[in-house]
């Protein structure tokens, strides 16, 4: 893909069930290397934008490319979704050896092992998925994805589930893994928070149909600082009440 393609194209993209529309019209360029997430109240349509964006749906109106071209299901993007959706019958390096063969990659320890080490999880290739917590499955299916040969990660409410210590961990696990790839991600969350903290660009959807109320760039610092650091920033308090207030406005409106 060329530098100056953008890695997701939404034109004028509006989706159907039946005769209820749950989102659109849509119109949103992704560039390469963002982080952008998408927070609005349920039911506004952010899981539909990113089946949309993975492939799995089509449009009903409009267009919708990544890396310039329609997006083909499970091989255009990385996925992760609430739940790890882990292989119970394979251990945690099978599950991540399986994604690498499916993405057609060469399967090899080291290359299993390279995954698994992105994501914090150095000596677990040989245990099951059984035997490791929560966090630390979410993370397989983060290393997982990676796995897909491709610049674009999507993640539908990866750590709702979980713990507020081990939610926040994975933030910053994953935020440091998006700036270290330069992957381009898309992450679908309720938590005003979290999409503060993860992202450099946040876009509040209104309630159905999912539009969008509030496009806003997050310009705090990917690196050189401490996560605490980056969490006791004014400047993402100031963010972070500007985007709940959109939320609210939105969900009372």
């Amino acid at each position: 893909m060329s530098s100056a393609e953008p890695a997701i194209v939404l034109d004028d993209v509006e989706h159907r069930y039946g005769d209820v529309t749950a989102v659109g019209p849509i119109g949103l360029t992704v560039p390469e290397g963002e982080f952008l997430v998408l927070v609005g109240a349920s039911g506004c349509g952010k899981s539909t934008l990113l089946r949309l964006i993975a492939g799995f749906e089509e449009p009903t109106f409009g267009t919708v490319r990544a890396a310039g071209e329609q997006p083909v299901p499970g091989r255009g993007a990385g996925l992760v979704f609430q739940q790890p959706r882990l292989f119970p019958w394979r251990s945690v390096g099978g599950n991540v050896a399986m994604a690498l063969k499916y993405a057609g990659q060469q399967v090899t320890p080291a290359r299993v092992d390279e995954l698994l080490a992105r994501v914090g999880l150095h000596d677990v290739a040989r245990r099951r998925t059984w035997q490791i917590s929560g966090g630390q499955q979410q993370r397989v299916a983060i290393a997982r994805a990676l796995a897909v040969d491709n610049p674009l990660l999507l993640l539908d409410e990866p750590f709702a589930a979980l713990d507020a210590l081990t939610r926040e961990r994975l933030q910053e696990d994953l935020r440091q893994v998006s700036h270290e790839t330069g992957r381009t991600c898309v992450f679908v969350t309720h938590s005003v928070d979290e999409a503060v903290f993860l992202g450099s660009r946040v876009v509040v959807l209104t309630p159905r149909p999912g539009r969008i109320a509030l496009d806003l760039p997050i310009g705090l610092p990917r690196t050189g600082l401490a996560p605490d650091e980056i969490r006791g920033l004014p400047e993402l308090a100031a963010l972070r009440a500007e985007v709940g207030a959109a939320v609210r406005n939105e969900v009372s409106a």
